[in-house]
């Protein structure tokens, strides 16, 4: 499979390659003004990161978001797209999500509960996932299907119409119940029974 990692400023990238060998990956470094190169992929997956003027609601050259090119392109690709933690909050903010900044930063292994839906498609009614993130959606975005949710708000969901997953957690990191390898796979079976 050919796919485009969008790299947000991940500290998990030795991670994320390792999730992903066996595949043809391109890592792109996210800044404003990129070309992103989804032409010839099969999948596009948008890393976590963040980090001192590059959260969520960070700008730069005034009012323009850092991350507005990203979700300009994340509502315009036709490919399937899997958000982690950044990601998650790239696609949550793009189709209308409140990103909500917590108090602290809630960070390590951390209980995740799925949903009645996502009972049936994980098939599982536990998680216990890697978290590292200090903004949170507290409400399912428009158009999405809440999978799992936590303590701390909405943990996964899943576009109702078109092929798009995402996750607060990282599934990329390999001591969780769900790793990005099957997340992956739900995603692009999504998209055959959509498509």
């Amino acid at each position: 499979m050919r796919i485009l990692v969008v790299d947000n400023n991940t500290v998990h990238k030795n991670a994320l390659a390792h999730s992903l060998s066996g595949h043809q990956i391109e890592i792109q470094t996210y800044k404003p003004g990129i070309n992103f190169n989804s032409e010839d992929k099969d999948l596009i997956i948008l890393s976590g990161g963040g980090g001192a003027g590059r959260e969520i609601r960070d700008y730069y050259r005034g009012n323009t978001l850092w991350y507005q090119d990203q979700i300009d392109f994340v509502k315009g690709v036709d490919k399937p797209i899997l958000g982690i933690c950044m990601g998650f909050e790239i696609i949550c903010h793009a189709f209308g999500g409140s990103v909500v900044e917590m108090d602290s930063v809630i960070e390590g292994m951390k209980p995740i509960s799925t949903t009645s839906r996502g009972g049936k498609l994980l098939k599982t009614k536990k998680l216990h996932q890697q978290k590292a993130h200090k903004w949170h959606v507290e409400e399912t975005p428009e158009g999405f299907e809440e999978i799992a949710k936590s303590d701390s708000g909405v943990e996964l969901i899943m576009h109702q119409e078109k092929p798009i997953l995402a996750s607060q957690f990282h599934p990329e990191v390999q001591h969780g119940t769900f790793r990005l390898q099957a997340l992956s796979e739900i995603l692009l079976n999504h998209n055959k029974t959509i498509g």
